[in-house]
């Protein structure tokens, strides 16, 4: 076993031991807790340690990784809605590597329409580290705009929040529709983690049976408790503009299909996809695709209008992808390897059906240029 491998195994074993700790002193605790734990835990979680998450070295690669196309289709879209904005800013909620802020305030420059501050909400101190160190690479008239923040800015303003896979690493429930009735699962531990199944609580019960879902006996799956508690959250002070988030996920009729009865959990460890989050605690990646239904239904009680819903293939192809390869007379190598990105970011067999996006708006009367070639709210 080489020296990394050996500290990745004590770090997992140091927050294994502490999830232990938590359900000696509880008896149980819910997915939802066990899932906070495993990914925030201070110092040991996945997004808290130090561990490399992103890029070829780590454990999955996000679309702003593969190039600046994706964010330099996202800052079209930001101008649209910075430009009729008095003095607008803009707040990305886990900005990974900071890439797309590197990115995305490059091209907005180039348009004329550089935000007032770009806020960066991050909860991770190891991956703000690395977000300060590939900002400062920027010119120094850029650097100054990107403020880091531990919580959303309390005064109101006027702009864009962007979150770029950041719901699927909210912590789910996981349920099961039994003698029809809805079991949560709780995580127990003897000589091993074990599952079992018991009441859910009055105010969980209900948020489920909101979902008004026809399940067959047996059916497994998940759901973020209290979305809408952090979406409102994350957009109390945004007095006008667009909230846009883009994930891999599904509308409710597609995410509860009776074929997917075993819920859409899954765990990501050196580009491998897994099932069993009893492994590598705290150095692989927990995640839930996104029920966008329940985006939408939170943005209800949060007073945004949902505007748009689309796959990330219909998005970028709205805002012209095709448009920002290049030049193959002047640079060959550089146009096929944006034209490589391009169909990683688009095509349906990789990210371009699997990832969709959806803006809700304050204020915001404007029909985004994002969703002009496809529209698809009637599927939520």
């Amino acid at each position: 076993m080489s020296d990394i491998e050996s500290s990745l195994k004590q770090h997992s074993l140091a927050l294994t031991e502490k999830i232990k700790q938590r359900i000696t002193q509880y008896n149980t605790i819910s997915f939802a807790e066990f899932m906070n734990m495993a990914l925030y835990e201070p110092g040991l979680g996945y997004y808290s340690s130090g561990t490399q998450k992103f890029g070829e070295q780590g454990d999955f690669v996000t679309s702003p990784e593969l190039g600046d196309l994706f964010a330099k289709c996202l800052a079209k879209q930001f101008k649209q809605v910075l430009s009729d904005l008095e003095s607008p800013v803009i707040m990305e909620l886990g900005a990974g590597t900071g890439q797309f802020c590197f990115d995305c305030l490059q091209e907005l420059e180039q348009l004329n329409c550089l935000p007032k501050k770009y806020y960066i909400l991050e909860v991770s101190a190891d991956l703000q580290q690395r977000q300060k160190q590939k900002i400062e690479s920027l010119p120094q008239n850029l650097i100054d705009l990107v403020v880091w923040i531990q919580k959303p800015p309390v005064e109101n303003y006027n702009g864009v929040i962007f979150a770029n896979e950041v719901i699927d690493a909210l912590p789910v429930e996981v349920f099961k529709y039994k003698d029809q009735q809805f079991k949560q699962l709780q995580i127990g531990y003897e000589t091993s983690f074990k599952k079992s199944w018991t009441q859910f609580s009055k105010s969980l019960e209900d948020e489920i049976l909101d979902k008004n879902l026809d399940l067959v006996e047996g059916y497994e799956s998940e759901f973020i408790p209290y979305l809408s508690d952090w979406l409102k959250t994350i957009s109390h002070g945004l007095n006008k503009g667009a909230v846009i988030f883009v994930d891999y996920g599904y509308e409710r009729s597609s995410y509860y299909h009776p074929q997917r009865n075993q819920g859409t959990l899954v765990c990501h460890f050196q580009h491998q996809a897994n099932f069993d989050y009893f492994e590598n605690i705290g150095i692989q990646d927990i995640t839930a695709f996104v029920d966008f239904t329940a985006v939408a239904e939170a943005a209800d009680k949060c007073a945004l209008s949902v505007d748009g819903y689309t796959s990330q293939s219909h998005f970028l192809m709205s805002l012209e992808i095709q448009n920002k390869l290049g030049d193959s007379e002047y640079d060959f190598e550089d146009y096929y390897k944006k034209t490589t990105e391009m169909k990683k970011l688009t095509m349906p067999n990789e990210m371009g059906e699997k990832f969709k996006v959806m803006a809700l708006t304050k204020d915001f009367d404007e029909e985004l240029i994002g969703f002009t070639f496809s529209n698809q709210l009637h599927l939520l």
